[in-house]
């Protein structure tokens, strides 16, 4: 029987996930729907989590207010910020996006991840 206010992540992809398309503005190319397992969202706002999926998706992405936590379940991503500088990471790899961040996210195929995403006012 589950545990009250416990939710596990394993399993959670044999349910039907929310499929989103990125806005037409961002993408630079690749598919623009992906899949969203929401795992938790906070009352305020200010907290989610949960586990994303796509395929090949390379887009803008930028975090002027907020952190994301990410963990590479599978595929691998290259981040690249306005400078140029990039990194690769793949399955078992985490990373954070800190506040601030303008760049771009580049899934090499088909990519799925853990999340956390948090506000910072």
């Amino acid at each position: 029987m589950p545990v009250n206010h416990i939710t596990a992540f394993e399993g959670i992809d044999a349910v039907a996930g929310s499929q989103y398309d990125a806005p037409k503005e961002v993408m630079l190319g690749g598919n623009p729907t992906t899949t969203d397992w929401p795992v938790f969202d906070s009352t305020d706002g200010a907290v989610s989590m949960g586990v994303w999926e796509s395929e090949h998706y390379h887009k803008i992405k930028q975090h002027p207010n907020e952190m994301e936590y990410c963990f590479i379940l599978e595929g691998e991503v290259k981040i690249s910020d306005q400078q140029g500088n990039s990194q690769h990471f793949k399955a078992g790899q985490a990373f954070v996006v800190k506040p601030g961040f303008d760049g771009v996210w580049e899934s090499l195929g088909k990519v799925k991840k853990h999340y956390v995403i948090c506000k910072c006012n």
